[in-house]
């Protein structure tokens, strides 16, 4: 006779062993936070690019300002060396200092070109350069 208290056997539950379910989720986290780094490096240096992108941008404007300003008056205030150069700064902006030299050459018969070499130093140590000429003949008048 079969006694109906008795119940079939049943594997045994091993404890401390995951279930499928919670390997799952630990690999889906561990995924997400990965991503997160990735994602919060490519921001930082998005952001970096950025910065570095709106400096270049006011460093060509400073110059192509200094440039104009320089070609307009290329004797500046008259200060040239020996060799015909003259070095001078212009402050745009706090982080922003443009650095001109002006070389002034007086080989030709009607008249002088004047070389105007700019440049900005970024706080990164990168260097922007701009180069313009103006050619003045002898007998035209200052402004």
């Amino acid at each position: 006779m079969i006694d109906r208290n008795e119940q079939p056997l049943k594997p045994l539950k091993r404890r401390g062993a995951f279930s499928p379910v919670l390997i799952e989720l630990t690999i889906v986290i561990l995924f997400f936070a990965l991503s997160t780094v990735v994602v919060a490096r490519l921001i930082a240096a998005a952001s970096a690019t950025s910065s570095e992108s709106a400096f270049h941008a006011r460093a060509i404007l400073a110059m192509e300002s200094v440039a104009e300003e320089t070609k307009a008056n290329p004797e500046g205030d008259g200060a040239f060396d020996e060799s015909g150069a003259r070095a001078f700064t212009v402050q745009s902006a706090p982080d922003l200092a443009v650095d001109a030299v002006v070389t002034r050459d007086d080989s030709f018969e009607s008249g002088a070109l004047y070389t105007i070499t700019l440049s900005v130093v970024s706080e990164t140590g990168e260097t922007y350069t701009l180069t313009a000429m103006r050619y003045v003949p002898r007998g035209e008048a200052a402004p």
